[in-house]
């Protein structure tokens, strides 16, 4: 896409213009692929790229007739693009709310991609949660407090490895580098929590999109002694806190669909069900 096109992109994909994001120094015009007819835009993708680790295709939308063929134009574009940036893996993930969800994952399977997860997505309003009773004491260290040494010995505790890292060290990093990006990264939100004087779990919440709209818990993790305590849900009830005080218009969450207790946190907190999430791996990652 050529810089000072978001309308026609906002266009494409049924939302109002957000912002003019090609405007920027660091802005890799690579990141979204186009197929354009009569000077508007009929197709489109956007790719995620995080080098060196993964670039992620994501999510197709196609406003013609000939729906495959221009599914099959953007998913071998992308390929074609991702490989030029010789990451280390390539991935695409696709929303159930997709008209074209059917024909896309045909298209992926005839370019070798495997379905590896599905998640669901989760979302509720910006509003503080009301604390009931608890006989939980727990209290936090922040990744300011501590340091990376010791957040990150924590995190390769609770880190459970998936179709997007599997080594915890390089996740933590990646995650760190992507709310970088944002220039809304706090490392004051990012805490450790504590009975007593032993590390039980860890939050990460974090606004992750520059405009401030959107902000998730980008990690949660309880050590194996510490679970059906209730920690989990205490940890992302604190998150859901900072989200709001961090002015997050929607607060998102998604977990894999076979997570039972991180679904029912979402439920308890009042999360609601949006949609599934499907992501594809293609199979000469190396």
């Amino acid at each position: 896409m050529r810089r000072g096109e978001e309308k026609k992109w906002y266009d494409l994909i049924g939302e109002e213009c957000r912002g003019f994001f090609t405007q920027s120094t660091n802005y890799p015009p690579e990141s979204h692929l186009i197929i354009e007819e009569n000077d508007r835009f009929i197709g489109g993708m956007e790719i995620i790229i995080d080098e060196p680790d993964v670039a992620i295709l994501l999510n197709p939308t196609i406003k013609t007739k000939d729906s495959l063929g221009a599914i099959e134009q953007l998913v071998s574009n992308g390929l074609n693009t991702a490989k030029s940036l010789n990451v280390q893996k390539i991935l695409s993930l696709i929303h159930d709310s997709n008209d074209q969800l059917e024909s896309i994952q045909k298209i992926l399977a005839d370019f070798e991609f495997k379905l590896e997860l599905k998640k669901g997505l989760y979302s509720r309003e910006p509003i503080p949660i009301a604390y009931g009773n608890s006989n939980l004491q727990l209290n936090y260290k922040s990744l300011t407090d501590i340091g990376e040494e010791l957040f990150i010995g924590l995190f390769g505790r609770v880190y459970q490895p998936d179709v997007f890292e599997t080594n915890s060290e390089k996740c933590f990093y990646g995650l760190k580098r992507g709310a970088v990006h944002t220039n809304r990264f706090y490392s004051g939100d990012w805490e450790l929590a504590y009975l007593g004087e032993k590390a039980v779990g860890l939050t990460m919440p974090q606004v992750h999109d520059e405009q401030g709209e959107y902000g998730s818990n980008f990690y949660l993790g309880v050590t194996l002694e510490a679970r059906v305590k209730g920690i989990g849900l205490a940890l992302q009830r604190r998150a859901v806190d900072t989200l709001v005080k961090r002015g997050a218009r929607m607060i998102l969450g998604s977990t894999d669909v076979k997570n039972i207790p991180m679904i029912r946190i979402f439920e308890s907190l009042g999360y609601e069900f949006e949609e599934y999430q499907y992501f594809y791996k293609f199979k000469e990652d190396k």
